[in-house]
């Protein structure tokens, strides 16, 4: 059972693809309290309540004992003290022996607080924006409330087969030669191969949807040599857009107001963590 209760004006985020209608029901699962600033849910675990759930996240599968913030960062120091990685997944299970399980989804796209029992350990406390929408799905099993939740936000693609095989990724493979290396260095110890991810290197001086024609000369043909050797070229493609003028891609955002703004509407630029000489939008 899924309901739906939303508070203020929520931005239309485009999470949940299943029509779900406003609860008439009050808020039971967690206790709800309201300000000008947010909602706060709260509830009592006990000692063998176990908590699923948020997606990539530094610590392990059991949440409980640290706190969770959506508040994606490209922070590449991935240490266990860390609150927030590149995704932002807002939803957990609340495995309980002695009380009914539950999950949550908290359609927000801003800062979104998951304090799985850290500030106070038998505590859970979910804090979000004013213009939110909540989610409490129940069910019979822990599989039988993912299977809602999946139907809620949709399902995922069947991936192909290559993709559950071996894969490497890592920023800094700068030309084909590198990536040849690469290959050949998992050929010689006889590890299994089938993917390679090309970072922003791959990109004609960082730029989306480009190639750097002198790092890969040949850039099909280059694909075509991996594939002959079992190895599927994965290029990334990064949520941040170059500032230059005469750039199409952005040139098309400025035209059409794709880019995220500041309260000023000044169009939102952003230091590039990994390139500091390198400007993007939001």
């Amino acid at each position: 059972m899924i309901e739906k209760y939303s508070f203020g004006q929520p931005l239309e985020t485009g999470a949940v693809v299943r029509t779900v209608s406003q609860s008439t029901q009050p808020f039971q699962l967690m206790q709800l309290t309201q300000s000008e600033t947010g909602i706060r849910l709260s509830c009592q675990m006990d000692d063998e309540d176990v908590v699923y759930g948020l997606g990539e996240q530094v610590r392990g599968i059991n949440k409980r004992g640290f706190s969770y913030i959506s508040n994606a960062t490209d922070d590449p120091f991935h240490l266990e003290n860390k609150h927030s990685l590149y995704g932002a997944h807002n939803f957990l299970i609340l495995s309980r022996k002695n009380d009914r399980s539950f999950g949550i989804f908290v359609d927000d796209p801003g800062r979104v607080v998951f304090d799985v029992g850290e500030t106070k350990i038998d505590s859970l406390c979910i804090t979000a924006g004013k213009n939110c929408v909540v989610y409490t799905i129940e069910g019979e099993s822990l599989k039988e409330i993912v299977k809602q939740f999946r139907e809620l936000i949709g399902q995922s693609y069947i991936a192909p087969k290559w993709a559950f095989g071996y894969q490497q990724s890592r920023w800094g493979y700068a030309s084909a030669e590198d990536i040849r290396e690469v290959v050949k260095g998992y050929r010689d110890l006889g590890i299994p191969l089938d993917a390679v991810y090309m970072d922003i290197d791959y990109m004609e001086r960082f730029k989306d949807f480009t190639v750097d024609a002198q790092k890969f000369p040949d850039f099909p043909a280059f694909v075509t040599e991996m594939k002959e050797q079992g190895v599927h070229l994965v290029p990334i493609i990064d949520a941040g857009v170059k500032v230059e003028e005469g750039y199409p891609i952005y040139e098309e955002g400025v035209r059409e107001n794709y880019f995220a703004r500041t309260r000023t509407a000044k169009i939102l630029q952003a230091r590039y963590g990994r390139a500091n000489r390198i400007f993007r939008t939001c």
